[in-house]
Protein backbone atom coordinates (compact mmCIF):
# COMPACT_ATOMS: atom_id res chain seq x y z
CA UNK A 1 0.00 0.00 0.00
CA UNK A 2 1.79 3.09 -1.29
CA UNK A 3 -0.49 5.93 -0.18
CA UNK A 4 -1.44 6.62 3.42
CA UNK A 5 -1.33 9.42 5.97
CA UNK A 6 -0.40 9.84 9.62
CA UNK A 7 -0.77 12.52 12.28
CA UNK A 8 2.23 14.23 10.67
CA UNK A 9 -0.34 15.77 8.30
CA UNK A 10 -4.09 15.04 8.37
CA UNK A 11 -4.13 11.37 9.35
CA UNK A 12 -5.73 10.32 12.61
CA UNK A 13 -3.10 7.80 13.71
CA UNK A 14 0.62 7.78 14.40
CA UNK A 15 3.28 6.21 12.21
CA UNK A 16 3.63 3.38 14.70
CA UNK A 17 -0.10 2.62 14.74
CA UNK A 18 -0.42 2.62 10.95
CA UNK A 19 2.60 0.35 10.54
CA UNK A 20 1.28 -2.10 13.13
CA UNK A 21 -2.13 -2.16 11.46
CA UNK A 22 -0.62 -2.70 8.01
CA UNK A 23 1.56 -5.49 9.33
CA UNK A 24 -1.45 -7.14 10.97
CA UNK A 25 -3.14 -7.13 7.57
CA UNK A 26 -0.24 -9.03 6.07
CA UNK A 27 1.27 -6.23 4.01
CA UNK A 28 4.95 -6.70 3.16
CA UNK A 29 5.65 -3.03 2.46
CA UNK A 30 3.92 0.32 2.73
CA UNK A 31 4.74 3.94 1.97
CA UNK A 32 3.93 6.79 4.33
CA UNK A 33 2.86 9.70 2.11
CA UNK A 34 1.75 12.66 4.17
CA UNK A 35 0.64 15.83 2.43
CA UNK A 36 2.99 18.59 1.22
CA UNK A 37 3.03 22.20 2.34
CA UNK A 38 0.48 23.89 0.07
CA UNK A 39 -2.30 21.83 1.65
CA UNK A 40 -2.14 23.96 4.79
CA UNK A 41 -5.56 22.79 6.00
CA UNK A 42 -4.04 19.29 6.20
CA UNK A 43 -0.93 20.52 8.07
CA UNK A 44 1.16 19.78 4.98
CA UNK A 45 4.92 19.32 5.26
CA UNK A 46 7.56 21.74 4.00
CA UNK A 47 11.02 20.55 2.96
CA UNK A 48 12.46 20.59 6.47
CA UNK A 49 9.60 18.57 7.95
CA UNK A 50 9.59 16.20 4.96
CA UNK A 51 13.24 15.35 5.43
CA UNK A 52 12.92 14.96 9.19
CA UNK A 53 9.88 12.74 8.76
CA UNK A 54 11.67 10.61 6.16
CA UNK A 55 14.56 10.09 8.55
CA UNK A 56 12.15 9.04 11.30
CA UNK A 57 10.29 6.64 8.98
CA UNK A 58 13.48 4.97 7.79
CA UNK A 59 14.79 4.61 11.33
CA UNK A 60 11.51 3.08 12.45
CA UNK A 61 11.43 0.73 9.47
CA UNK A 62 14.78 -0.70 10.52
CA UNK A 63 13.23 -1.79 13.83
CA UNK A 64 10.50 -3.80 12.11
CA UNK A 65 10.45 -7.41 11.01
CA UNK A 66 8.21 -8.63 8.21
CA UNK A 67 7.38 -5.19 6.83
CA UNK A 68 9.33 -2.38 5.14
CA UNK A 69 8.19 1.22 5.52
CA UNK A 70 9.10 3.55 2.64
CA UNK A 71 9.54 7.28 3.21
CA UNK A 72 7.34 9.14 0.77
CA UNK A 73 5.15 12.17 0.23
CA UNK A 74 1.87 12.99 -1.45
CA UNK A 75 3.11 16.10 -3.20
CA UNK A 76 0.65 18.65 -4.51
CA UNK A 77 0.72 19.48 -8.19
CA UNK A 78 0.45 23.26 -8.18
CA UNK A 79 -1.75 25.18 -10.62
CA UNK A 80 1.09 25.66 -13.10
CA UNK A 81 2.21 22.01 -12.93
CA UNK A 82 5.17 22.70 -10.64
CA UNK A 83 5.74 20.44 -7.67
CA UNK A 84 5.03 21.71 -4.16
CA UNK A 85 8.47 20.77 -2.77
CA UNK A 86 12.01 21.42 -3.96
CA UNK A 87 13.58 19.03 -6.46
CA UNK A 88 16.37 17.85 -4.16
CA UNK A 89 13.87 17.09 -1.39
CA UNK A 90 11.71 14.96 -3.69
CA UNK A 91 14.74 13.19 -5.16
CA UNK A 92 15.87 12.09 -1.70
CA UNK A 93 12.63 10.25 -0.88
CA UNK A 94 11.82 6.61 -1.55
CA UNK A 95 8.59 7.33 -3.41
CA UNK A 96 6.56 10.34 -4.55
CA UNK A 97 2.82 10.35 -5.22
CA UNK A 98 1.77 13.54 -7.05
CA UNK A 99 -1.85 14.65 -6.79
CA UNK A 100 -4.26 17.49 -7.59
CA UNK A 101 -5.97 19.13 -4.60
CA UNK A 102 -6.56 22.69 -5.81
CA UNK A 103 -7.46 24.88 -8.84
CA UNK A 104 -9.86 22.18 -10.00
CA UNK A 105 -11.87 24.45 -12.30
CA UNK A 106 -9.10 24.76 -14.88
CA UNK A 107 -10.13 24.02 -18.45
CA UNK A 108 -9.09 20.81 -20.18
CA UNK A 109 -6.04 22.31 -21.84
CA UNK A 110 -4.70 23.80 -18.61
CA UNK A 111 -5.45 20.78 -16.43
CA UNK A 112 -4.00 18.29 -18.91
CA UNK A 113 -0.80 20.30 -19.38
CA UNK A 114 -0.54 20.66 -15.60
CA UNK A 115 -0.69 16.91 -14.95
CA UNK A 116 1.66 16.08 -17.83
CA UNK A 117 4.21 18.57 -16.49
CA UNK A 118 4.11 16.75 -13.15
CA UNK A 119 4.50 13.40 -14.90
CA UNK A 120 7.62 14.72 -16.59
CA UNK A 121 9.22 15.61 -13.24
CA UNK A 122 11.98 13.03 -12.68
CA UNK A 123 11.05 12.33 -9.04
CA UNK A 124 7.35 11.62 -9.57
CA UNK A 125 6.60 7.90 -9.36
CA UNK A 126 2.79 7.78 -9.20
CA UNK A 127 -0.10 10.08 -10.09
CA UNK A 128 -2.69 9.83 -7.33
CA UNK A 129 -6.49 9.96 -7.87
CA UNK A 130 -6.07 11.44 -11.35
CA UNK A 131 -9.44 13.10 -11.91
CA UNK A 132 -9.88 14.23 -8.26
CA UNK A 133 -13.55 13.27 -8.38
CA UNK A 134 -15.55 12.66 -5.20
CA UNK A 135 -18.62 10.59 -5.94
CA UNK A 136 -21.89 12.44 -5.25
CA UNK A 137 -19.85 15.42 -4.00
CA UNK A 138 -17.53 16.74 -6.72
CA UNK A 139 -17.26 16.17 -10.45
CA UNK A 140 -14.05 15.03 -12.06
CA UNK A 141 -11.67 17.67 -13.32
CA UNK A 142 -11.57 18.39 -17.05
CA UNK A 143 -8.41 16.40 -17.68
CA UNK A 144 -7.78 14.60 -20.96
CA UNK A 145 -7.21 11.12 -19.56
CA UNK A 146 -5.94 9.67 -22.84
CA UNK A 147 -3.18 12.28 -23.15
CA UNK A 148 -2.20 11.75 -19.51
CA UNK A 149 -2.05 7.99 -20.02
CA UNK A 150 0.22 8.42 -23.04
CA UNK A 151 2.50 10.76 -21.04
CA UNK A 152 2.62 8.30 -18.15
CA UNK A 153 3.64 5.52 -20.51
CA UNK A 154 6.33 7.66 -22.13
CA UNK A 155 7.80 8.65 -18.76
CA UNK A 156 7.47 5.40 -16.83
CA UNK A 157 5.06 6.84 -14.27
CA UNK A 158 2.37 4.68 -12.65
CA UNK A 159 -1.27 5.68 -12.26
CA UNK A 160 -3.17 4.98 -9.07
CA UNK A 161 -6.48 3.26 -8.52
CA UNK A 162 -7.41 5.11 -5.34
CA UNK A 163 -9.53 2.77 -3.26
CA UNK A 164 -11.41 5.30 -1.14
CA UNK A 165 -15.08 4.47 -1.73
CA UNK A 166 -15.90 8.09 -2.60
CA UNK A 167 -13.04 8.27 -5.12
CA UNK A 168 -12.48 4.96 -6.99
CA UNK A 169 -10.21 7.00 -9.24
CA UNK A 170 -9.03 5.77 -11.74
CA UNK A 171 -12.41 4.35 -12.66
CA UNK A 172 -12.66 0.97 -14.35
CA UNK A 173 -12.71 2.25 -17.95
CA UNK A 174 -9.70 4.51 -17.39
CA UNK A 175 -7.79 1.69 -15.67
CA UNK A 176 -8.51 -0.58 -18.63
CA UNK A 177 -7.31 2.04 -21.10
CA UNK A 178 -4.14 2.60 -19.08
CA UNK A 179 -3.41 -1.12 -19.00
CA UNK A 180 -4.08 -1.50 -22.72
CA UNK A 181 -1.59 1.30 -23.46
CA UNK A 182 1.13 -0.22 -21.30
CA UNK A 183 0.91 1.98 -18.21
CA UNK A 184 1.77 0.53 -14.81
CA UNK A 185 -0.99 0.70 -12.20
CA UNK A 186 -1.02 0.65 -8.41
CA UNK A 187 -3.89 0.05 -5.99
CA UNK A 188 -3.71 2.16 -2.82
CA UNK A 189 -5.88 2.80 0.22
CA UNK A 190 -5.18 6.53 0.74
CA UNK A 191 -5.88 5.64 4.36
CA UNK A 192 -6.15 8.40 6.96
CA UNK A 193 -7.05 5.97 9.78
CA UNK A 194 -6.62 2.29 10.53
CA UNK A 195 -9.94 0.97 9.24
CA UNK A 196 -9.30 2.57 5.85
CA UNK A 197 -6.40 0.19 5.31
CA UNK A 198 -9.15 -2.24 4.28
CA UNK A 199 -10.25 0.00 1.38
CA UNK A 200 -8.07 -1.73 -1.24
CA UNK A 201 -10.80 -4.37 -1.58
CA UNK A 202 -12.73 -1.68 -3.50
CA UNK A 203 -9.69 -0.85 -5.62
CA UNK A 204 -9.28 -4.53 -6.41
CA UNK A 205 -12.94 -4.68 -7.48
CA UNK A 206 -12.37 -1.70 -9.77
CA UNK A 207 -9.31 -3.45 -11.24
CA UNK A 208 -11.33 -6.61 -11.81
CA UNK A 209 -14.03 -4.63 -13.62
CA UNK A 210 -11.19 -3.33 -15.82
CA UNK A 211 -10.05 -6.93 -16.50
CA UNK A 212 -6.69 -6.26 -14.86
CA UNK A 213 -4.62 -9.08 -13.40
CA UNK A 214 -1.97 -8.93 -10.70
CA UNK A 215 0.66 -8.67 -13.45
CA UNK A 216 -0.76 -5.23 -14.35
CA UNK A 217 -0.57 -3.92 -10.75
CA UNK A 218 3.03 -3.29 -9.76
CA UNK A 219 2.52 -3.20 -5.98
CA UNK A 220 1.61 -6.88 -6.12
CA UNK A 221 5.32 -7.51 -6.75
CA UNK A 222 7.88 -8.33 -4.05
CA UNK A 223 9.56 -5.21 -2.70
CA UNK A 224 12.88 -5.52 -4.55
CA UNK A 225 11.18 -6.11 -7.88
CA UNK A 226 8.73 -3.28 -7.25
CA UNK A 227 11.47 -0.79 -6.37
CA UNK A 228 13.58 -1.83 -9.35
CA UNK A 229 10.66 -0.95 -11.61
CA UNK A 230 10.37 2.65 -10.40
CA UNK A 231 11.87 5.27 -12.70
CA UNK A 232 13.98 6.74 -9.87
CA UNK A 233 15.80 3.38 -9.55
Amino acid sequence: DLHMHTTESDGRESLETMVAAAKARGLHYIAITDHSQSLSMANGLDETRTMANAERIRAYSKTQQGITVLAGIECDILADGAMDLADDCLASLDIVVASIHSAMTQDEREMTARVIKAIEHPSVDIIGHLTARMLLRRDATKVNVEKVIDAARANGVALEINSQPHRLDLCDSHARLARDRGVALVIDSDAHYVEALDYPRWGVMTARRAWLTKDDVINTRPLKKFLAGLRRN
